[in-house]
């Protein structure tokens, strides 16, 4: 999961008074804390009214290329009739009018967050410090409540009508956050809590922290992962449509053959394979991870590589197990993430069997845990993750009638994980509602359950389905209609 911040730090106020000692100290505090947790970081320092602009409008531009977004502001905050400011190096408090256009708005903050594919958005304002800015009529200090918009989690230094306190070249919100963050495996409403009754005991009582939050899904700013052995792939690797194998790599020429979409071209790389197997000790571990992605593609159509997976088990070992661990790792990779690296709408799931049972044997467990790892950073999204918790869906089942057909048909009307519905549209943006005969199969509860197993990739173990319907539902003779333009998500962005 990709995860982009900016962070802004403002000390050097033009009005004497509103001067600030920590400001800076805390957005530079924090981006190191940040870069350290795999954050791409960006911080402004002593920021201009016109440079804050330029600032958020890049931010904006750059978030199509990440999953998880964060905003921190450091300085002073104030409200005018309910809309909330941060003041900006350069803002005048010569009357109302000046400070508010002279200051940037948090909603624009929050409007350029919404407007993004992001599926975690947060937004940590440690402002409203101690400090004078002028006595300007209708101006408040403490911030007005916010509406946090879906998928949104903004935390603010204190409750109204507090002032944010600085000690030791800190505020103590930021304190506490750079205190906490890096706990492994705290979910960030926890990271949250923790920093209230922190800021809590330093202040004396005296600043109480608060959150809106509307997020839909669990995020940990430091998810400890399962060990593994493996040193990870490069980021060409991952994203292998820019992938480059060296010439005089062995798998250079099978990874370009299984490319070629050309099943001709494609059916002789499993032979040669065998005939080199000694020499693939000594090949990159990323080139045997992108040789494993590109097997899986090409045995959607290139009979031999079909008959290798379909007797995978065995035929993996022919070869040595250091090279099976990356070229398997590299099948598992590919049913989940595309080209770019990034985890797919729909999984890729014509072979997912063969591959899901050696990633649940013992003697693969090194690769079960790589796929874990990857798959964890979107436990937002993935329903189900090999050797994770046995997942349990409730599928409802509603009875509709259709011209000329005089059985009794049903279609899935939700499917409930807990009590969160999961079924969504195609899109992945909202829950599925219109029923669309195009792609549509026909079949029993049976068929209902093999394609929801292969929606979200589960073994027969790994998940437990019942259902509810009228009581004309009967489990072996009753048709149920499937629609195929629907996706099985946690929860959506």
């Amino acid at each position: 999961m990709r995860k982009i911040a900016l962070l802004v730090g403002n000390n050097e106020y033009e009005m004497e008074s509103a001067k600030l000692n920590c400001a800076v100290n805390d957005a530079d505090a924090l981006a190191q804390k940040l870069q350290d947790l795999d954050f791409d970081v960006e911080v402004l320092r002593n920021t201009s009214y016109t440079d804050m602009g330029v600032g958020i409008a890049s931010f904006k531009r750059n978030l199509c290329n990440y999953e998880v977004g964060l905003f921190f502001f450091a300085g002073h905050g104030f409200q005018f009739d309910g809309n909330n400011y941060l003041a900006m190096i350069d803002t005048s408090f010569v009357d109302e009018g000046s400070a508010r256009y002279t200051s940037f708005p948090l909603n624009d903050a929050i409007n350029a967050m919404e407007s993004s594919d992001l599926a975690i958005k947060i937004l940590v304002i440690d402002a409203c410090r101690q400090g004078g800015f002028g006595g300007t009529r209708g101006m408040s200090r403490g911030l007005a409540p916010v509406f946090a918009p879906k998928g949104t989690l903004i935390a603010f230094a204190t409750s109204p009508g507090q002032a944010a306190k600085e000690a030791n070249n800190h505020g103590f919100f930021t304190s506490a956050i750079l205190q906490h963050i890096g706990v492994p495996n705290l979910k960030v409403e926890e990271v949250f809590k923790r920093v209230r009754n922190s800021v809590y005991v330093m202040s004396a009582g005296t600043q109480i922290t608060w959150e809106h939050t509307s997020l839909m899904g669990d995020f940990t700013f430091n998810a400890m992962k399962c060990k593994h052995l493996d040193e990870d792939y490069s980021r060409y690797a991952l994203a292998d449509c820019e992938y480059e194998c060296l010439p005089d790599s062995k798998c250079f020429d099978w990874i370009k053959a299984a490319k070629s979409y050309n099943y001709n071209i494609q059916n002789p790389i499993i032979g040669e394979m065998l005939r080199f197997r000694r020499e693939l000790l000594k090949e990159n571990i990323n080139d045997l991870f992108v040789l494993g992605r590109n097997l899986y593609q090409a045995s959607i159509n290139a009979f031999y590589i079909t008959n290798f997976f379909d007797d995978l088990h065995n035929n993996l070992k022919l070869f040595d197990k250091g090279i099976v661990k990356h070229i398997l790792n590299g099948m598992a990779y590919e049913i989940y993430f595309n080209k770019n690296g990034k985890l797919r709408k729909h999984f890729k799931t014509h072979k997912y069997k063969v591959v899901l049972q050696e990633l649940l044997s013992a003697e693969h467990i090194e690769s079960r845990n790589f796929i874990t790892n990857k798959l964890s950073e979107y436990s937002q999204k993935v329903v189900y993750i090999p050797g994770g918790e046995t997942i349990e869906l409730e599928v409802h089942l509603t009875e509709y009638e259709e011209e000329y057909v005089e059985e009794r048909l049903y279609c899935p009307e939700k499917i409930l994980l807990g009590d969160i519905n999961v079924m969504y549209n195609s899109e992945g943006v909202e829950w599925y509602k219109d029923f669309n005969w195009y792609g549509s199969i026909n079949g029993n509860l049976s068929t209902l359950i093999e394609c929801i197993r292969e929606e979200i990739v589960a073994s027969q173990r790994g998940l437990r389905i019942s259902y509810k319907a009228n009581d004309c539902f009967d489990e072996e003779t009753s048709q149920i209609t499937i629609p195929r333009d629907f996706q099985l998500l946690r929860y959506t962005n």
